[in-house]
């Protein structure tokens, strides 16, 4: 791994971790004669991930550097923050290139916005930042909807993993190349007021997908999906964060499957999915949101017969043993509104199962049944316990699966699809 690798990879896992709290701005200044604009990215509320362009040697060039405020004494004594530049690299540019990164002290103005000051580490070893700075040209905040791909363009790789966090971050789409794992399953929670995300990714050999986007809104996405499906997406995972009153949906480029349908309803709709089963539809996801089922389904699954059933409160164990002995296998499940909803399905070629309830996310019991040839097929959060479905190995090459708090892990899907 390269040192540029590691330093972004190490910039990416911070910023991911706050997404929800980010903001932007722009910042110029002159200094030689060269004009410098910069992006700066707040991941937290101390640090930043800052890109400064620039001009100069017959070459356009882009710097990176950390930003974090520290605490200095002015000369009479009072205390105060700058913004402290560190581990520069050059993004674009020759390879001989250098850059000395910048300090920042911001003055903030009685209307709320903020004078910018500036000094680079060749001019600045240390003490009272404001004996040495001088005034930049501006430092303006940024709309979020204003940082899209012309502007990222000036800054960022296309290539590079936080410019495709940054849009979803901005406008809620994301495209996923499939190199070898895929996004299956994932699941959303609530624990002790906060969210928490489980993403299953898998190596589905010869039956991969194409391509994913991931997509998340504040409303059921009809107008967005039916795009999609017009350029021969289908939706393949779908989940509503509670905390955050945000769908999530997953829909991947793939021609194996037929035409699908989906129905939002405040009780289970027990007589649409009849009249799509009658159809040739077979369920293929569950969500609940807002007080509505979401039920997806597809024709030509490859599924034979269909059940599902909802229960209160737990899992229901003796359904699952009775359908398990007459040759069904659970294809998905979702918990709402006091209820379990699991669907089995015949003709699933997901081989013997075994599943787990527990409040924690059950590492061990995963770790376990993988050494035995098992991968998680179904996965699901609900009455304060996760739901993990496993079955032995016959549709998956590879499996693999990890839990976060807060905002569904970019980071770790990034990685995912190269590995």
């Amino acid at each position: 791994m390269t040192k540029r690798t590691i330093f972004l990879a190490l910039y990416l896992l911070l910023a991911f971790q706050a997404f929800s709290q980010s903001y932007y701005y722009e910042t110029s200044w002159i200094s030689n004669s060269v004009k410098y604009t910069g992006f700066v990215f707040f991941y937290s509320d101390t640090e930043a991930l800052i890109r400064i362009k620039y001009f100069t040697n017959g070459s356009d060039k882009v710097a990176q550097y950390k930003g974090t405020f520290k605490e200095f004494t002015k000369s009479d004594g009072t205390k105060d923050y700058f913004l402290d530049g560190e581990n520069p690299l050059i993004i674009r540019g020759p390879e001989s290139s250098s850059y000395s990164p910048d300090n920042f002290y911001l003055e903030e103005m009685s209307d709320g916005t903020f004078k910018a000051y500036t000094v680079d580490d060749n001019a600045f070893a240390g003490g009272d930042i404001t004996q040495h700075m001088k005034p930049a040209l501006y430092w303006i905040n940024l709309d979020p909807k204003s940082v899209n791909e012309g502007y990222l363009d000036d800054f960022i790789n296309k290539d590079e993993d936080i410019y495709k966090a940054l849009l979803f971050n901005n406008f809620g789409e994301l495209e996923l190349p499939i190199y070898t794992n895929a996004i299956t399953a994932f699941a959303n929670g609530e624990i002790e007021g906060e969210s928490v995300w489980s993403v299953v990714m898998s190596d589905m050999g010869n039956n991969s997908y194409e391509k994913q986007k991931i997509f998340h809104s504040e409303t059921f996405p009809s107008d967005w999906i039916k795009t999609h499906w017009d350029l021969g997406y289908t939706i393949t995972s779908v989940e509503f964060d509670k905390t955050k009153n945000t769908f999530l949906l997953v829909m991947s480029k793939t021609s194996r499957w037929g035409i699908q349908s989906w129905k939002l309803s405040e009780f289970f709709p027990k007589d649409w999915i009849n009249e799509k089963w009658n159809n040739g539809y077979r369920i293929t996801s569950l969500a609940y949101a807002n007080g509505e089922w979401v039920v997806v389904m597809n024709q030509n699954t490859g599924y034979g017969e269909q059940r599902w059933k909802t229960y209160n409160s737990e899992i229901p164990k003796e359904w699952i043993e009775q359908n398990w002995n007459e040759g069904y296998s659970i294809t998905s499940a979702n918990y709402g509104n006091g209820l379990w909803a699991v669907t089995m399905s015949t003709e699933s070629q997901l081989g013997l199962q075994s599943w787990k309830t527990l409040s924690e996310y059950p590492l061990e019991y995963i770790k376990e049944k993988s050494n035995d040839g098992y991968d998680i097929t179904t996965i699901a959060h609900g009455n304060g316990k996760w739901f993990v479905v496993m079955s032995k190995r016959s549709i998956y090459d590879y499996n693999t699966s990890y839990s976060s708090y807060s905002d569904i892990p970019l980071e770790w899907i990034f990685k995912n699809t190269r590995d």
